[in-house]
């Protein structure tokens, strides 16, 4: 941060130096209370002068001044006015450190008593600190990689994983609609935009485990988050290299309909270009969403949530450079390209619902809703590769070049035509009831889910001549073969019942938690029970600390990726997976160098049965569609929050986990020629360890100087070859370490001046950021592809993903 701070120091006294050397100079200085506190928005004025400034949050003030002796004022509501002399030399700014006296006034005696609903386990995320994460993908997501238990080793994704689950078993809910992600996608570089639009956020609630009955049929997480209810007309813009987005918001004179719109545009070629795959990038991300709300009466209102997202991705590949190895032993792959990768993703949701509160008491809500997705994954990618070993001696000439015949030399050929069209419905009843220090909550869904897949799906490798895998005979042998033409239509019946309560004595302050959960499935004709239950604690002899126990059962019905095997089958007798969870955490509130700070941990162990297996290569998940395993997984979270900064909110995060699993019917052959039964191995989500930290600074002098840091470290998930047995998956990636930072400077924020003739007075704020991703340029891996040599062995190549790169980012609100 020192250096950081010396740059931008630098550049406010190269701007401000035509100044230093005339007739004007500053005086600046920070205002506080008789008890040190800083005061916020305190005016401060040259005594005759027009202009003048306020404090920001920090109570610092800088205000430009004529050489000589004058008189400053002070004054704040709240506060005795304060007139001070002030005497400047040129190119001497003078430093105060000023001390209000508060106007005296009796007020009769009152209470402050905290009334909050019972807790949940969510954690509440600030909604703001979204747009100064710097990222390649921006968005909720980007955020939440930065809690702990929470990581991606995709930068390219808004996917990711939660102590030990996979993506399929995240639960979001957008104002009480659950959100469904496309089928289809491969790799994260063909998301493009994520449902979640952080321009129409107004509140983040997240649970890593432990979550209430209320929440869906997932393993792993749930994120919940409401869309802003609009007070008056605003607006907001941003643009980048990488996309752009505006957002529009009003209500009506009547004060009885508010509409809240967001357009978002992306197109990340400029990023894909730093991955070690060449060629013609056209990718396209489109999306449109509005919420819309009418008041009918003081007790029924109406809302309409609405949105299309339209992703296209176009790749022509043309060369691939990868080097891989050690120190002394580098090889290069070269791979030459003919053909085309196109897929078209596009989705709609409409969801409308209707609030009714019959009685002061008690809430209605009914939702109907629909998710429409469709589809399509089209292409023949042929390549042609060579494995050279690379020259490492310093003293040739050729160091660094790829020398001597070719290790191994083959063609490949990949070819698909999918299809998939999927139709969800939904009509649900949810219900709440407050009684004194009670609530009660309950909720009954219908969901019918009309699925249709066409499959057409190859890929034929010849290494060095021969078909792989080799036959005795003669023929041409096809790898990841599909051919399946599917439908699937079914229903659900979901229920749930959940009671809240308080009770506060002499010992602390104790709230409850219990609920059961319920879910049937047509397909398989399986119903599930689910209780769950929690209780929180803050002593009342240690006010600074919460603590909180919960445990229960987290049933996930399976959803069409589920049931589908390799060869391209529904297996209808799968049953839902379980996990039960049991989960302790802390909470302590302290102060440190008079700022304040807040420590969290939480530990928890999962107990996993009818587990699916599944392959993980990028971000696509395969599922071996049996339930042919059970495992486990524990681990320990670690939060650091506070203002590591005055007035700013920072964070680190430490996660420790282990998970494993154990098939039934796998067998380890004994040397003996005999076999033992296989033991537990890690699952392909098996991250060790993982660090992550947030950091915000500013310039002390100038605050408007800020900079963003986001660093991420993850250690290797297990990944193997694919010729190996599903269940030896052991091997190590290398760690995943990233680093982005972005330096911002606000053009308007609060304190600004702006004329009443300036084309700028329409907006509230306006700033400039300048972000650098992978700062560290380091060659993360997110999955392997697998050649042989002449000599038949096999070499893991990685796939790295982007390098570094510099963006730039306008944002604008009004």
């Amino acid at each position: 941060m020192y250096f950081s701070r010396l740059f931008i120091l630098t550049l406010l006294n190269l701007a401000l130096s035509s100044q230093l050397f005339g007739q004007y100079s500053f005086v600046e200085g920070v205002v506080r209370d008789e008890q040190g506190l800083r005061v916020a928005n305190a005016h401060v004025a040259i005594e005759g002068a027009t202009t003048g400034t306020v404090t920001d949050s920090l109570g610092f003030f800088i205000l430009s001044v004529r050489t000589g002796t004058s008189y400053l004022v002070i004054t704040h509501m709240g506060y005795a006015s304060l007139r001070l002399p002030v005497t400047v030399l040129p190119g001497r700014p003078s430093v105060m450190d000023i001390v209000l006296t508060p106007t005296a006034a009796m007020l009769p005696d009152f209470e402050i008593r905290e009334d909050l609903p019972p807790p949940s386990g969510l954690i509440r995320l600030d909604p703001k600190h979204i747009e100064k994460l710097a990222g390649p993908v921006s968005g909720v997501e980007r955020l939440l990689k930065t809690l702990p238990g929470v990581y991606s080793t995709q930068e390219l994704s808004f996917q990711y994983n939660v102590r030990g689950g996979n993506f399929d078993e995240n639960l979001v809910y957008v104002n009480g609609i659950e959100i469904h992600r496309p089928f289809l996608v491969r790799s994260g570089q063909q998301e493009g935009l994520s449902f979640l639009n952080s321009d129409l956020v107004s509140s983040i609630q997240f649970s890593a485990g432990g979550f209430d009955a209320r929440f869906g049929d997932k393993m792993s997480s749930a994120l919940y988050i409401d869309y802003r209810r609009p007070q008056e007309f605003a607006g907001s813009f941003s643009l980048s290299l990488l996309e752009g987005s505006l957002h529009l918001e009003g209500i009506s004179r009547n004060r009885r309909t508010t509409y809240l719109v967001g357009l978002r545009h992306k197109s990340n070629q400029y990023l894909l270009g730093t991955l070690d795959t060449q060629g013609d990038y056209q990718p396209s991300f489109s999306d449109f969403q509005g919420l819309f709300t009418h008041r009918l009466s003081d007790r029924i209102e109406l809302s309409l949530l609405a949105s299309y997202n339209r992703n296209h991705f176009l790749f022509q590949p043309e060369v691939q450079n990868t080097r891989f190895g050690t120190v002394a032993d580098v090889r290069q792959l070269t791979v030459y390209f003919d053909g085309q990768e196109v897929n078209r993703f596009a989705t709609t949701l409409g969801a409308l619902s209707a609030n009714i509160r019959p009685h002061d008491n008690v809430n209605l809500r009914l939702i109907l809703s629909m998710f429409h997705s469709n589809e399509s994954e089209t292409f023949d990618v042929l390549g042609q590769y060579w494995l050279h070993r690379v020259q490492t001696d310093l003293g040739r000439d050729d160091f660094g070049q790829p020398v001597g015949e070719p290790l191994g030399v083959g063609t490949f050929l990949r070819h698909a035509r999918n299809n998939l069209i999927a139709q969800v419905w939904n009509a649900e009843l949810q219900g709440q009831w407050t009684l004194n220090q009670h609530g009660f909550r309950w909720g009954l869904r219908y969901r019918n889910e009309t699925i249709t897949d066409r499959l057409n799906e190859w890929t034929m490798v010849d290494s060095s001549g021969f078909s792989l895998p080799r036959r005795p005979y003669n023929a041409i042998l096809f790898q990841d073969t599909l051919f399946a033409h599917l439908g699937m239509q079914s229903a659900r019946v979901v229920g749930f019942l959940q009671h809240a309560w308080e009770v506060e004595n002499n010992l602390g302050r104790f709230s409850f938690t219990a609920g059961f959960r319920m879910h049937h499935w047509t397909f398989n004709g399986q119903t599930v029970f689910s209780p769950r239950g929690a209780v929180s604690f803050r002593p009342a002899v240690l006010p600074r600390w919460a603590f909180r126990a919960s445990a229960g059962f987290y049933h996930q019905p399976p959803f069409y990726r589920e049931l589908r095997d390799f060869e391209g089958r529904l297996n209808q007798n799968i049953r839902a997976q379980e996990s039960i969870h049991f989960v302790l955490g802390s909470e302590y509130q302290f102060t440190a160098w008079g700022r304040p700070f807040k420590h969290t941990a939480e530990i928890y162990y999962k107990q996993l049965n009818n587990l699916i297996p599944y392959r993980l290569d990028n971000v696509r998940i395969r599922y071996f569609a049996e339930n042919i395993a059970r495992g486990f997984a524990t681990g320990l979270d670690l939060k650091l929050h506070g203002e590591f900064v005055p007035g700013i909110e920072s964070w680190a995060s430490l996660s420790i986990m282990k998970t494993a699993e154990k098939f039934s019917g796998a067998y380890d052959n004994l040397p003996d020629a005999g076999q033992e039964s296989s033991g537990f191995i890690p699952r392909p989500t098996d991250q060790r360890l993982n660090f992550s930290l947030f950091f915000q600074d500013f310039l002390p002098r100038n605050p408007a100087y800020k900079v963003h840091l986001a660093f991420v470290y993850g250690s290797g998930l297990p990944f193997g070859p694919p010729s190996r047995a599903y269940y030896r998956y052991t091997l190590r990636m290398p760690p995943y370490r990233r680093v982005d930072i972005g330096f911002s400077k606000i053009l308007i924020g609060e304190q600004s001046n702006i004329s009443e003739r300036s084309p700028l007075r329409h907006f509230n704020s306006l700033w400039l950021t300048a972000e650098v991703f992978n700062l560290l340029q380091i060659n993360n891996t997110i999955s392997y592809q697998w050649i042989r040599d002449v000599e038949n062995r096999l070499f893991a190549v990685p796939n790295y993903l982007t390098r570094r790169l510099i963006n730039l980012k306008l944002v604008a609100r009004f």
